[in-house]
């Protein structure tokens, strides 16, 4: 996809979120991920914004906005991985399962893929001890009585790289 002048972090969030998708729309999808690694900032105003649409009343859209963070985490390297590992940002979706937040209000799926996604990040990222300290605050609270069960897909361990 080329990038196109004028087009921001925010403008390709929106296109890939955006409620009247009738799917997940990879092509917006890999162009936010792609805008992140270009931008010195991406990774910082990328985890704000998905904040943003995670906390969304709209189920649909904060599913995408997890599908988008799911793609970023395998796509976006080093560098957003430090700004998920963040108590800020992981805090951000504690409170969307916690019922002190807004548990009580967000729907089932987006509680139930949120648990899915810090545990599948604390098998595949060992070394974000906050990734593993949030899931383990979720299991502490008794939100998470077992660990979710993860498909072969979905697991976030790199494949190897191909040979030259």
């Amino acid at each position: 996809m080329a990038y196109q002048e004028g087009e921001s972090l925010e403008s390709w969030l929106n296109k890939a979120t955006h409620p009247t998708n009738r799917q997940e729309d990879w092509e917006y999808i890999i162009g936010f991920c792609d805008q992140i690694n270009k931008e010195l900032e991406g990774p910082q105003i990328a985890v704000t914004l998905l904040v943003h649409k995670i906390h969304s009343p709209q189920e649909w859209e904060a599913l995408q906005a997890l599908t988008v963070l799911e793609a970023c985490m395998k796509n976006c390297g080093r560098r957003f991985h430090n700004e998920v590992g963040k108590y800020r940002f992981l805090n951000e979706l504690i409170k969307v399962v916690s019922p002190k937040y807004m548990g009580d209000t967000a729907p089932e799926k987006v509680k139930l893929k949120i648990v899915e996604m810090l545990y599948s990040w604390t098998v595949a990222f060992p070394n974000e001890a906050k990734i593993s300290e949030a899931y383990q605050t979720l299991r502490r609270q008794g939100l998470v009585t077992h660990d979710p069960e993860l498909p072969l897909d979905r697991t976030l361990i790199p494949s190897p790289p191909t040979r030259p």
